[in-house]
């Protein structure tokens, strides 16, 4: 099955001051450690937000936009799904990756949502949600669509500095 890694790099970066994809753990940015931790499970990697795939319908609608847009561009160029991360959450235990990919079908960690495999083929429906539903949970959307949910470890997600210093120490 010939997956596309999608870094989510798309969000406001709020809760962190400065945008998070390019932060900077040991020299190298969030996004481009995510990008590696991708690579061994996926046939191409590409970044969602205002440097890569576009937020589909629209901008603003937080995960599930970038995630719209990964797949509706997946599709566009004959992936069977989009493995997801979040640039938040740059180290996901390879075992992890390997059983979402795996999966017949959507699955996500049950802790951290935007961590999941997609079929290409759930573009429309959710673009189709994202303009009728204002509720843009990850977890109601995955029920929606009868994903699985994959159990993890503890994936560190780094919402503000001090989560990337203990990071750095760790």
């Amino acid at each position: 099955m010939k997956l596309l890694g999608v870094v989510l790099a798309g969000g406001e970066s709020r809760r962190f001051g400065s945008d998070k994809a390019r932060a900077l753990l040991g020299g190298v940015a969030l996004a481009d450690h995510a990008r590696a931790t991708l690579a061994p499970f996926v046939a191409e990697v590409a970044l969602s937000g205002a440097e890569g795939i576009a937020d589909c319908p629209a901008p603003g609608l937080g995960p599930l936009g970038g995630i719209c847009g990964a797949l509706r561009y997946a599709e566009a160029r004959g992936f069977a799904a989009v493995l997801t991360i979040g640039c938040d959450t740059p180290f996901v235990p390879a075992e992890v990756l390997a059983r979402l990919a795996a999966a017949p079908g959507a699955a996500f960690v049950a802790d951290t949502p935007i961590i999941g495999c997609w079929p290409a083929g759930l573009g429309d429906a959710l673009a189709a949600r994202l303009r009728a539903d204002p509720d843009r949970s990850m977890r109601a959307w995955c029920a929606a669509i009868g994903a699985v949910r994959v159990d993890a470890p503890e994936i560190a997600n780094i919402n503000r500095p001090e989560d990337l210093a203990a990071l750095a120490r760790a």
